[in-house]
């Protein structure tokens, strides 16, 4: 008899706990639920499959994507410039410099004009970037899914993955059997995949949920692209001057920074004409080298014009340290410093 009434004790504890964990779960997905359709009030950001955390709200029109100016600057390019009398905007990346105005619905990049979809825009008292439109600017391509209103950028410079749906399945939080289900996804849809994790594979739908699927329900992976890599510039290469071709003040053609680098446009008649005595030289590698410097911020702004400009060509641009240059402000936008 006590052992008929201890097995139905045990196995009324372990339907309980069942139940339980049952109610826990059911619990849970439902708190996620909401979690997620509060998420979902807001754009959000996926960076190279990274949450950004914006200072100001994304903006969607037509299914356009805008960010602010101080966003972009925190992402793509903390020198962006923005002249209020003008209403010109002054951005570069990499191998781009790009110029936009206010309403206009047409940039130049790399001095060559470009038609938009968008336009540079004013909204509550900030400046708004067309990103879809700028993508050929920060090497990055731009999505928007707007059933889960998330916009998802990748860099065109960091490889690239994906895999077809051979079966139905879902997309969850982890790899065990408990992790919760974020998203089902089914026969012949895609996703980007971009970490293998034994028997699961880590990836992101086209709605932008991350999450795990096992290896066994996707079509072999399909490399779209591979990482660029950078050719960094050796110490060899920066004291071989043969290969070297020194920017001076004096082959500018201007009496100072304050008047001859004050303005884009000034910058920019200067840089094509140093790019033509460059190409006419046959050298590969240039170092801008001022003696003096009257209007620091001047000089600033021709070297971070200039830069993307030269690295477009394949060549490599570096700066001779003197006063009153800031190593640290000038380090990340080019490709060697000489001192």
């Amino acid at each position: 008899m006590r052992r008929k009434k201890s097995k139905k004790f045990l196995v009324r504890r372990m339907v309980a706990i069942l139940v339980l964990l049952i109610l826990l779960l059911m619990g849970r997905n439902l708190i996620c639920h909401f979690w997620d359709k509060n998420q979902q009030k807001q754009t959000r950001l996926l960076y190279n499959n990274e949450w950004v955390q914006l200072t100001n709200a994304a903006k969607i029109e037509n299914e356009m994507v805008y960010l602010s100016e101080e966003d972009v600057k925190k992402i793509f390019d903390d020198t962006i410039y923005y002249n209020v009398g003008d209403k010109e905007l002054i951005t570069t990346h990499n191998k781009h410099v790009a110029v936009l105005h206010l309403n206009q619905s047409q940039m130049m990049v790399n001095d060559s004009n470009l038609a938009m979809q968008g336009t540079l825009k004013e909204i509550e008292g900030k400046i708004y970037l067309p990103m879809n439109d700028l993508g050929i600017v920060y090497d990055v391509e731009t999505e928007y899914a707007q059933s889960t209103n998330r916009v998802m950028m990748d860099s065109t410079l960091k490889a690239k993955s994906r895999a077809m749906i051979l079966k139905n399945t879902s997309v969850k939080t982890g790899k065990g059997l408990l992790a919760r289900t974020i998203q089902k996804v089914g026969m012949g849809d895609f996703v980007d995949v971009f970490e293998n994790v034994g028997r699961y594979l880590k990836v992101r739908t086209k709605e932008g949920n991350i999450g795990y699927i096992p290896a066994k329900k996707v079509s072999n992976v399909e490399t779209l692209r591979e990482d660029w890599i950078e050719e960094k510039v050796s110490e060899k290469d920066v004291a071989n001057e043969e290969n070297l071709y020194i920017i001076r003040q004096e082959n500018t053609g201007i009496a100072n920074c304050s008047m001859g680098l004050a303005t884009y446009s000034q910058r920019n008649e200067v840089i094509n004409k140093i790019y033509a005595d460059v190409i006419q030289s046959g050298k590969y590698m240039v170092c801008i080298d001022f003696e003096e410097i009257d209007d620091i911020n001047c000089f600033y702004r021709f070297v971070i014009e200039l830069t993307p400009k030269f690295r477009e060509a394949g060549m490599k641009v570096g700066v001779k340290l003197n006063s009153p240059i800031d190593e640290k402000k000038i380090k990340n936008v080019v490709d060697f410093m000489k001192k």
